[in-house]
């Protein structure tokens, strides 16, 4: 610490209970007084021995509590300094703990743990304190919430927290990960993120971050900065050389993401594994190192080579613990109108986006089903988390993560944290997210999570076991449960082994699925109970589906049988319309895929559409925040749904037309509608890029449907977007969507109400097919879903398309 009068006191000391004291006074010291408070209220005297202005003592204590972020045990001191400076009283706190590593995770007093790391600092992370609550208070909420729902570290983007947050974090148990940028050098994501991060670190800055915080046993981590692409030769090792000097007991790292494989003096490494969304096709993305093959800035060890018909890739390794960068920064709605009232009860102003956010919902109609669409795309945002942080601790090569993030920004109307920017609680709770982010995690790889009624599974049951306990067995039970509570499925293992620590299997369930008449929604749960009590818990949602005789894509849309009509073929639904058939127009058009063959001629008709993909909007990247489903509907006529648009629509809405239906000429019943995130692209307001209007309604909370039904001239027509070219390969989804399309244009409850007549469809989609839609910046990378992360061959193709006259 650094007192009134510029002493430093520093204490080092190790889990054995040895201590070394050090006050280092401006001017020469007289005489230091130093108490040690022990955690029982115990008191002694330090003889320190002063040589000039310098005074230093040792001490020990047997058998010393040790600090750790499940046990936060902590020490007092007092200091009465006699200087030429004149006298001055110091008190503090300090603490037992020691932090290393063991190659594959962050070790505190050498137990391993599983880093679950959440980030504040930089603006688009940060908060302010809208309650108005004291300083203490406002972090001490914050941190409080974060533990509960499973996080033991924060990570500072570009930032050096608080003395008041430190002191908290000391408290109540957080690891703190900071990052040495002076407070008047904003991080600007905007303009780094394209070109490189800051690797400057002043020298009076750096002593004084590292002197006023060294008896913090709460800080963890120093890190220069953040997604340092090229730093000047020998800048990180003339800083790593004065942190050693000055500290030596912390963990360091160069650069959070783009920092070369291999590269030496760091004690951890921090790498971004793509902006894909684990899942799928990137169901592997956490053990994928081929996403880092990316990270190529080394002349002397390029991570490929290309030569005569035949590439090479290196493979990474990691010898230090690796953490995944800035994960799950997955968007979803606000609760506007909540959060206006909570500002305005709290005394705060308003952030600029909250009236405008407002305004919007009032003027496309949404007020009277906004709040279903809120909790649909916080239920979808809910599951993605799920699946990513099952994943990301089912890797083989991660020790952890850094989060994006746990409580909302409130200087952009983007939202992705758990909790709201008064650090409440509003959708997710504790006890969800503890299940995949606590100390011990049961894991479970389902796929896509979509089976044939009586198909046998096998299931490999991983545990993720980072808890202190020291208990060796437990018994373990497995329950599939169907939706009217009947276990179909189930048994018991006793004396499981658990003793070891670390990812590793435990055993594997064979089941079988229940036979189904059409199709159902399940639960599968697993259970580890140790004397009687739940030591670990976690279940899964899957779906059952009835196995029929299959049907290729090409003969279901050639379907035809009386008066039902199912095609792909524009005009032939138009002809058959005007017969008054009842017609399902599947579409799927390259049109909508424009940006991946920006060459091909206009179509004669079209919708207005944009290129989905079955994974969450990653800050402003992307447009799919859930949807809306008719579920009484589809469940009648064998599509096992809820009302919220979930993982049963992994298949048939990944790489499918998703129709814009906000200047469609007449109403629709949507069956199955898509919800559209509220936030601008980050690069449209930008005054160094597009310099457009904060918001703007073209392209913000669109109206999406997937699956929509009119009457079109004389006859009726269900418009599918939905991607049902799984009926090639025999997948489960594809076959039930298709038996409730054929069932529902065939029923009597296929009767929509709003109208439209041929010639003004045709009208309208000929105007469709002028021009494709273009989406922005950063969503055109989340459409074409074939690269980790944005290049700057990339950044220079978008700008252009969005600027070209077609």
């Amino acid at each position: 610490m650094i007192t009134d009068k510029n002493s430093v006191i520093k204490i080092k000391t190790e889990t054995n209970g040895s201590a070394i004291v050090t006050v280092d006074c401006a001017n020469n010291v007289s005489s230091v007084i130093f108490t040690v408070q022990t955690p029982d209220s115990k008191s002694f005297a330090v003889d320190l021995r002063v040589n000039g202005n310098r005074a230093r003592g040792e001490f020990a204590i047997s058998d010393p509590e040790l600090w750790d972020p499940d046990s936060p045990v902590l020490y007092s001191f007092s200091a009465d300094i006699k200087s030429e400076c004149g006298e001055e009283k110091a008190e503090g706190k300090f603490a037992f703990r020691s932090i290393g590593t063991n190659g594959k995770n962050v070790c505190i007093n050498g137990v391993p743990i599983y880093v679950r790391g959440y980030i504040r600092g930089a603006t688009a992370h940060e908060h302010a304190n809208d309650a108005n609550l004291s300083e203490i208070e406002f972090y001490r909420k914050n941190i409080t919430q974060a533990k509960k729902f499973g996080f033991n570290t924060v990570r500072f983007h570009s930032a050096v927290p608080s003395e008041a947050f430190f002191s908290v974090a000391d408290e109540l148990g957080l690891l703190v990960h900071i990052e040495l940028r002076p407070p008047h050098d904003i991080y600007n994501n905007l303009e780094e993120m394209v070109t490189t991060g800051n690797a400057v670190v002043p020298e009076e800055f750096l002593k004084n971050v590292i002197n006023s915080n060294y008896n913090h046993p709460s800080l963890a981590v120093y890190c220069i900065g953040n997604e340092i692409k090229n730093a000047p030769a020998g800048t990180i090792e003339k800083i790593k050389e004065r942190i050693d000097v000055l500290d030596g007991t912390r963990l360091f790292i160069d650069t959070c993401a783009w920092g070369e494989n291999g590269r030496p003096g760091i004690d951890i490494d921090v790498q971004h594994l793509s902006y894909y969304f684990p899942f799928g096709k990137h169901g592997n993305m956490y053990d994928d190192t081929d996403n880092l093959l990316v990270v190529d800035h080394s002349e002397s060890r390029p991570m490929r080579a290309e030569g005569v018909n035949a590439s090479v890739s290196r493979t990474p390794h990691f010898s230090v613990p690796l953490l995944a960068h800035e994960v799950c920064h997955y968007t979803a709605l606000r609760d506007f109108k909540g959060l206006k009232n909570k500002f305005l009860k709290c005394g705060t102003p308003l952030p600029w986006w909250i009236d405008e956010e407002i305004k919007l919902i009032e003027e496309k109609g949404y007020s009277a089903r906004y709040d279903e669409m809120y909790k649909a795309s916080k239920s979808f945002q809910a599951e993605c988390w799920k699946t990513a942080f099952e994943t990301m601790r089912s890797s083989k090569i991660l020790g952890g993560f850094h989060f994006l993030q746990f409580a909302d920004t409130d200087r952009y109307e983007n939202s992705n944290g758990i909790v709201d920017c008064f650090d409440d609680e509003n959708y997710v709770t504790p006890e969800f997210f503890g299940k995949f982010n606590g100390e011990r995690v049961l894991l479970c790889d389902l796929g896509y999570r979509l089976f044939y009624g009586g198909q046998e599974i096998v299931l490999p049951i991983n545990f993720s076991n980072y808890g202190k306990d020291f208990e060796s067995v437990a018994s373990f039970r497995f329950e599939l449960v169907r939706e009217s509570g009947e276990v179909c499925a189930s048994c018991e293992l006793p004396n499981v082994d658990i003793k070891r620590k670390g990812l590793y299997e435990i055993c594997k369930v064979k089941a079988r699925i229940p036979a189904v008449s059409s199709s159902e929604k399940l639960i599968l749960r697993a259970k580890l109970t140790v004397g009687g009590k739940v030591y670990s818990e976690n279940e899964w949602k899957i779906w059952a589906y009835e196995k029929t005789e299959p049907v290729s894509y090409r003969e279901f849309v050639s379907y035809e049988n009386g008066n039902v009509v199912i095609t792909d073929e524009i005009e032939k639904a138009f002809d058959c319309l005007e017969k008054g058939k009842n017609v399902c127009l599947v579409y799927r058009s390259d049109w909508t895929r424009h940006l991946a063959n920006k060459t091909q001629q206009n179509p004669k008709y079209a919708f207005r559409a944009t290129w989905n993909r079955f994974k969450p909007v990653i800050w402003d990247r992307g447009t799919n925040f859930g949807g809306l489903c008719k579920a009484e509907l589809l469940r009648k006529y064998g599509f096992a749904s809820e009302k919220y648009y979930d993982f049963n629509y992994g298949v048939i809405s990944e790489d499918c037309d998703k129709i814009i239906l906000d200047d469609f000429p007449v109403g629709v019943e949507n069956i199955v509608s898509g919800i559209d995130k509220s936030s601008r692209d980050r690069f449209d307001a930008y005054k160094g890029s597009f310099n457009l209007p904060e918001i703007m309604a073209d392209r913000t909370l669109r109206d999406f449907g997937y699956l929509f039904a009119l009457a079109a001239g004389k006859g009726k027509l269900l418009v599918c977007g939905l991607n049902l070219t799984g009926l090639d390969r025999e997948e489960p989804s594809s076959e039930s969507m298709a038996r409730f399309i054929l069932r529902y244009i065939s029923s009597a409850d296929f009767a929509p109400k709003t109208a439209i007549s041929i010639a003004d469809l045709k009208e309208y989609m000929k105007k469709c097919a002028a021009s494709p839609v273009k989406e922005r910046i950063m969503t055109q990378f989340w459409e074409l879903d074939d690269a980790p992360v944005e290049s700057p061959l990339f950044w220079k193709e978008s700008r252009e398309y969005l600027t070209e006259e077609k």
